[in-house]
Order: C-alpha cells, then structure tokens, then sequence
C-alpha cells in the first residue's frame, strides 16, 4: 500500500508539472501569435498609410489635369473661332 501511494504521489507530481509546462508553452505561444499579430497590424497600418498618400496625389494630379483639360478646351473654341474668322 505505502509503495502505491508513493507511486501515486510521484504521478501527481508528474502530472502537475507537465500541466504546468503545458500551460506555459500554450502561454507562450500565445505571445508568439499576439506579437507575430501586433506586427501585421503594424505592417498593415503602414502600408495603409502609404495607400491614402498615393490616393491623395492621384486626387490631387487629377484635379490638375481637369483643369489643365478645361483650359485646353476654351483655348480650342478659342482657335476654332480664329479659324472660322479667318476662313
């Protein structure tokens, strides 16, 4: 009897530390994923950042080229009407 409870006694032991070294690597594995996810939101933040740059040179080049194009537009009537007057 006193060999089965020192046997049972080494197996709870046993079995608490292996719970314990379970809980640990499920711990940090869980900071392994939380990290490797803090650094994708990172990286994506960026690289949102980057995007809403370019989107606003490319509204702001178009705004450009719009008024560019209306002014390319009088000066054509403009010739145009030259055209026609010197006809």
């Amino acid at each position: 009897v006193a060999t089965l409870l020192e046997e049972k006694g080494h197996l709870a032991a046993e079995n608490r530390a292996l719970r314990e070294q379970l809980e640990s690597d499920a711990a940090g594995a869980a900071a392994k994923k939380l990290l490797r996810l803090q650094t994708q939101v990172e990286e994506l933040q960026e690289e949102n950042y980057r995007l809403e740059s370019g989107r606003e040179e490319l509204r702001a080049r178009c705004s450009r080229l719009e008024q560019e194009a209306r002014g390319l537009q009088v000066r054509a009537q403009e010739l145009s009407g030259l055209a026609g007057e010197a006809r």
